[in-house]
């Protein structure tokens, strides 16, 4: 990238995914503001709004990789994930529950993700200039190192959200800060999380996101069903590398045991 490519003026610079991600950051903001106006039916709102966002951010990538990308695309997609998926489920537990652990836990919460960003970001930047030189570059396309924040933040808000809805009484502080604190660990370490573009998952996954917003948009319970699969699944994906590194583990063995047997 030359800098005369970036010495124009800024709303030039704007493409499509910038708008998109421009609307996740809003997203991210309306629900901030939302669980501020105060109520358990205003975080009901503001945890679908961050769900929401998450389907923003989603169609933000497809966008990018589809039709066209800009100069300042993962800069600012990252900025918009902090909002959205960082900053607002922080404040969110913060609210629902307000104590010193879980103000411990929040902030911690906020860091790891924007630890998180930033390594990624890092790691992109150095993956595009290894291109650039002519060098091949490792599975970044594949794989993610550390759980992306976008998932935390969808497993967070889901499971918040099916806590609130059921009256269960596993929104406790020790518990969720227990989660949270797993989350951040997940977040800023190295293991190797799947980067889901497959066509078969994104579409149905993007389907069921839909099915709860209409639920949720025209007051059906109907709401509770798609976001307990919803749960599930970010619960599946969290815990998928243990399953990942079990196969492998049990194909090596599988490669020793036939080793002896000749």
């Amino acid at each position: 990238m030359q800098n005369d490519d970036l010495n124009v003026n800024i709303l030039k610079l704007i493409k499509l995914p910038d708008l998109i991600s421009i609307c996740n950051a809003l997203l991210g903001f309306l629900a901030i503001l939302l669980v501020l106006s105060g109520g358990s039916e205003a975080l009901k709102d503001a945890l679908v709004v961050i769900l929401s966002a998450a389907v923003i951010d989603g169609l933000d990538g497809l966008v990018a990789r589809g039709i066209e990308s800009s100069h300042m695309g993962r800069y600012l997609d990252s900025l918009a994930d902090m909002v959205s998926f960082g900053t607002a489920p922080a404040i969110l537990a913060f609210v629902l529950i307000n104590d010193h652990l879980m103000t411990a836990v929040c902030s911690a919460y906020l860091i790891c993700g924007g630890l998180r960003l930033a390594r990624f970001d890092a790691m992109a930047g150095a993956g595009a200039r290894a291109t650039a030189a002519g060098a091949t570059t490792c599975d970044m396309d594949v794989d993610f190192e550390g759980l992306p924040i976008t998932g935390s933040a969808v497993f967070l808000a889901s499971f918040m959200l099916l806590a609130l809805e059921l009256h269960l009484h596993l929104v406790s502080s020790l518990f969720l800060s227990f989660l949270m604190a797993a989350l951040c660990i997940l977040m800023t370490s190295r293991i190797r999380y799947r980067n889901l573009r497959d066509m078969r998952i994104v579409i149905p996954l993007g389907c069921i996101f839909f099915a709860l917003i209409l639920f949720y948009a025209l007051h059906s319970p109907l709401f509770i069903y798609p976001t307990a699969i919803i749960t599930a699944l970010a619960a599946l994906y969290i815990c998928s590398p243990a399953a990942t590194y079990l196969k492998e583990m049990r194909g090596s063995l599988t490669e020793i045991s036939s080793e002896h047997e000749k």
